[in-house]
Parts: C-alpha cells; sequence; structure tokens
C-alpha cells in the first residue's frame, strides 16, 4: 500500500458512488489534517483516508476493501461512518470496542421545500457554542473546542427564544455532514426541528455540497424527521472503534 497527496488518484472512486464516499468527500473538502492510503498507485482500486486514529475505507471491488484491511494494524483504529461491510470485515478478525451503527441519509435538491420553514431561523453565534455544548450527546473535554470550529468555518442553523438564546440548532460537522441537532424540551413540538433542518438543507445546498446526515438506528424521532423533510435512506453505516 502507499501513502500519496493528490487527491487527483482517487477521484474516479470518490465519484464512483458520491454518497457512499460523501464523508470522505466532505473530510477532504472541508479540513486538511488528513492522509490518503491506496492500494496501489498506478491502478487505484481503493483507498482509506486517515486523520490521527480514525479511518474511511472504500473501493467498489470488496476483495481489494479486504486486502489493505489485512495489510495494515487496526489495533487502537477507529472507523468514521463507514459501510457496514466493511465493520463486518474487521469484525470477523477483531475485537470490537465499540460500535454506533447508523443510517446515512441524503438529499437531492427537488425534495428542498422551503415553504415548510414556519419559524425565523437564524445562524449561531460564537457565544451560543457554550448552549450547544452543554445539550451535546457526546459532551466531552474537547467538544466546546469542536462545536466552536464548526460554527466558525461552516453553516449553521437555530431558532432563538426572546432573550436571543438558542431552543432549536443543528450544524454542519468538518465531514460535511448536518448534525449536532437539537431542540429545548420544553420547545418540542413545534415544528422547530424541521425548520432547522431544512434552513441548514438550503445553506448546505448553497455551497455547493449535499446534505447528509448520520442517523443511530434506534433514534426514531431523528429518523421519522429527516424522512419526512425530504431525505432518503441510503444505507447503513458504523462508526466503530478496534480494541
Amino acid at each position: 500500500m502507499h501513502s500519496i497527496s493528490n487527491i487527483e488518484s482517487i477521484k474516479h472512486l470518490l465519484n464512483y458512488d458520491k454518497i457512499a464516499t460523501i464523508n470522505a468527500l466532505g473530510k477532504m473538502r472541508f479540513t486538511n489534517n488528513w492522509e490518503i492510503i491506496v492500494d496501489n498507485i498506478e491502478k487505484t482500486r481503493g483507498f482509506i483516508l486517515k486523520w490521527d486514529k480514525w479511518n474511511i475505507i472504500y473501493s467498489p471491488e470488496d476483495e481489494v476493501a479486504r486486502k489493505m484491511l489485512e495489510n495494515i494494524n487496526l489495533k487502537g483504529q477507529r472507523f468514521a461512518g463507514v459501510l457496514k461491510k466493511y465493520y463486518d470485515l474487521i469484525k470477523n478478525n477483531e475485537e470490537i470496542e465499540w460500535e454506533e451503527p447508523c443510517y446515512l441519509y441524503y438529499m437531492d435538491k427537488n425534495n428542498l421545500d422551503l415553504a415548510r420553514i414556519r419559524h425565523e431561523v437564524k445562524a449561531l453565534k460564537l457565544k451560543d457554542a457554550v448552549v450547544v455544548n452543554e445539550y451535546y450527546t457526546y459532551k466531552s473535554k474537547n467538544s466546546l473546542k469542536y462545536i466552536t470550529n464548526c460554527i466558525k468555518n461552516r453553516p449553521s442553523s437555530a431558532i432563538f427564544d426572546k432573550n436571543g438564546n438558542p431552543i432549536s440548532w443543528a450544524v454542519v460537522r468538518e465531514d460535511g455532514s448536518m448534525g449536532i441537532m437539537y431542540t429545548k424540551e420544553e420547545y418540542r413540538g413545534k415544528g422547530l426541528a424541521v425548520s432547522v433542518s431544512i434552513d441548514l438543507a438550503k445553506k448546505v445546498f448553497d455551497i455547493g455540497w449535499t446534505p447528509y446526515v448520520h442517523i443511530v438506528v434506534k433514534n426514531i424521532p431523528s429518523i421519522k424527521l429527516a424522512e419526512s423533510i425530504g431525505f432518503k435512506r441510503y444505507g447503513e453505516i458504523v462508526w466503530f472503534g478496534v480494541k
């Protein structure tokens, strides 16, 4: 396997199935702290996008992906929203430390219905990161910095109360996915999440990107929301760590 710095050599793979590779495409578009590993420089049939201990693997040929996984040390590695078939390959040979199965949803532009935005929606401000972090499912010692970076560098949408405090919100993460969506409990059932999600999807289209989300398979309310506003289910992906 070989490390490369030129994205041109894997463009045919990225374009083979733009939804299957959308998080890799997003990571390369919105950040720069990554490297690319390929199976063959002259005739590239698969790639692994790496940053820190995170990985995204893709190949149209399952046998190529299997051989690539056999040729790297998977101990302690983490995988970010990869197709379930790659998770299954790794699980057969390695001990999984943690896992989070999700569905990958995406939106076509002709499904964007701006008429369903029923509230005033604005972008989050940097100071709002404190509130967003307080309600973040994966809150940690580094999450405030992470959320601040999302608000600063990519689109966000939120609805605010009369005092200017965010009550419903969503951001675009570093891989280009829409996420960190939340509506305060006392404001639920009023369609705020619909307005926020559609507004953010529009902003994503406006920057020349495709709106997509990873939704935990057991999160039925979020699945219903996504499907009700025009997102299509692509299939199952998995976030996981190898012990």
